[in-house]
C-alpha cells in the first residue's frame, strides 16, 4: 500500500476520530484492515515526520524511517495495549528508536568507508540508545494527564484549540498554553540530546 504523507504536524481530519478510538484501530490493523490503518497512518503521520525531521535533519530520510515506522506499527499491532499503553506514547517511543538506530547506522557506514578510504576516522560520541529510551519515557511519564489528552486530540484527531476545550472543559487559551510547553518539553529534550532542526526547515 503506497502512503502518501502528510505535511509535518499538520491537523488531520478523516472520519470523525477521537484519540481513544485511535487505540482501538490497532486490532482491526492487526487482522490487516486497511481502512483501519488508513485512518490511523493519516491520523498520526504529521506529528511522527515532524519528530523524525527533528532528530535525522533530512526530509527524504525522515520519510524512509517514517515508512519503516508504520510497517513496524502493522507488525507490532496486536501487541499494543499489553501495557498499557496509550497510543502518543507507544508511537513517540518507537519513532526515537527507529531514528537512533537509523544514526547509529549512518556513523557505522561513514566510519566504514572512511577505513576503506584510507582516511581518518573522526571520533563521534556514542549514542546511548537505553539512556535516550529512558529520557524520552520519562519526559512523556511526565507530562499530566490532562496535557497527554489535549496533545493527542490536537494531533491524532485534528481538532481545534475551541473544540479541545469544550472536550477537556478548559479555555482556549488554557489548551493553547498547555500544549505548547507540554510540546516544548519534548522537543527540548531532543534539542539537549544534540538534535535540532529550525521549525519549517528542511532539506
Amino acid at each position: 500500500m503506497q502512503l502518501s504523507r502528510i505535511p509535518a504536524l499538520s491537523l488531520v481530519r478523516t472520519q470523525p476520530s477521537t484519540a481513544d478510538q485511535l487505540g482501538t484501530l490497532l486490532p482491526w490493523i492487526a487482522r490487516g484492515d486497511e481502512a483501519s490503518f488508513r485512518l490511523f497512518f493519516e491520523a498520526t503521520n504529521g506529528l511522527l515526520f515532524g519528530l523524525l525531521l527533528r532528530i535525522l535533519r533530512d526530509t527524504g530520510t525522515a520519510e524512509e524511517v517514517l515508512s519503516e515506522l508504520y510497517e513496524e506499527v502493522r507488525r507490532r499491532a496486536a501487541r499494543f495495549g499489553k501495557q498499557n499503553e496509550r497510543p502518543l506514547t507507544w508511537l513517540i517511543l518507537m519513532a526515537h528508536r527507529r531514528a537512533i538506530e537509523r544514526l547509529c547506522n549512518q556513523l557505522n557506514t561513514n566510519r566504514e568507508k572512511l577505513s576503506t578510504s584510507g582516511g581518518k576516522t573522526k571520533s563521534t560520541s556514542w549514542i546511548n540508545i537505553t539512556e535516550q529510551r529512558r529520557l524520552v519515557q520519562a519526559v512523556l511519564d511526565g507530562i499530566p494527564p490532562l496535557h497527554h489528552r489535549m496533545i493527542e486530540l490536537a494531533f491524532f484527531s485534528g481538532m481545534t484549540n475551541l473544540e479541545i476545550a469544550k472536550e477537556v472543559g478548559q479555555s482556549p487559551a488554557v489548551v493553547e498554553a498547555e500544549l505548547r510547553h507540554s510540546m516544548l518539553q519534548l522537543f527540548g529534550l531532543f534539542k539537549s540530546m544534540g538534535f535540532s532542526v529550525e521549525p519549517g526547515t528542511q532539506t
